[in-house]
């Protein structure tokens, strides 16, 4: 990056945290960076193009770091896992972003606004893939409950030794026990197949998964008329029905994998629908 426009990058990003994005005027980003209005154009079409980009930078910079500290372990590394939670906290904590997400929704701008929510859904997205990397695809239909209960437990831990200072706990040591609590939690909602907040909430959010998730839902009821046809009456009866609980909103994963298991000639069908639930 040029090396006049990362001088505007950090002028403007102090300035957003110092007096908050709406309250910073472009004059104000000038004279702090030593620079006209034409170069400032030059970079950046507007103000928020600007905090777009240093957002960015702070993405990238996070995701390099948690790919950098999880070289040469397995996914299913607990110490690498918390690892890349205390560099993505680190990392967010040196950039003040919490200060510049507060500025943004001080603002008038929808658009900013809207970048700020993605971006936490992209965070809580990342921790649901690594809590089902952690503890197996078996955790999947309770992914996104599981991470809300582990993030929830782990920042009010944080919060109130931020607000006591009665005591000094290492973040990793407070990430590490929240994860012992995540073993017996993971014991209990699968033992009661409780779900609250189903990973299907991310259809919604993510289109484009949901788009990958229709099509593979498709070639699943493609797949079931065609066996349907020649069928007995008694596998047309357990075939129906499997076509029916794919077509609700949440298929209950354990009783399709059961009837799975007594319809003629499902291995074709058998592959399609587990990495359709196990997407």
């Amino acid at each position: 990056m040029n090396s006049r426009k990362r001088q505007v990058m950090v002028a403007a990003h102090a300035l957003f945290v110092e007096k908050g994005y709406a309250a910073t005027s472009i004059q104000d980003i000038l004279d702090a960076s030593h620079i006209s209005k034409g170069t400032f154009y030059n970079y950046f079409s507007s103000k928020s193009e600007l905090l777009i980009n240093i957002l960015e930078d702070i993405k990238t910079e996070t995701k390099k770091q948690r790919l950098a500290v999880l070289s040469g372990r397995q996914a299913s590394d607990r110490i690498g896992f918390s690892d890349q939670l205390v560099i993505t906290m680190e990392v967010n904590k040196r950039n003040n972003l919490f200060i510049l997400f507060q500025g943004v929704f001080a603002s008038e701008e929808e658009e900013l606004k809207q970048l700020v929510k993605r971006h936490y859904l992209e965070e809580l997205k990342w921790i649901q893939s690594r809590i089902i990397e952690l503890y197996g695809k078996k955790v999947k239909p309770y992914s996104l409950d599981l991470s809300l209960i582990f993030l929830g437990s782990v920042q009010q831990m944080i919060h109130l030794f931020m607000v006591t200072k009665s005591e000094s706990i290492e973040l990793k040591e407070i990430i590490t026990y929240g994860l012992r609590r995540m073993d017996g939690t993971i014991a209990d909602v699968q033992s009661s197949e409780d779900i609250l907040v189903g990973e299907w909430f991310f259809d919604k959010c993510f289109p484009e998964i949901a788009l990958s998730k229709e099509h593979k839902r498709k070639n699943i009821l493609e797949r079931i008329n065609v066996m349907q046809q020649g069928a007995s009456p008694k596998q047309k009866e357990l075939l129906g029905f499997l076509q029916n609980e794919i077509k609700v909103t949440k298929p209950r994963a354990a009783v399709i994998e059961a009837v799975l298991g007594v319809i003629d000639g499902r291995e074709d069908l058998a592959d399609l629908v587990i990495d359709y639930l196990h997407e």
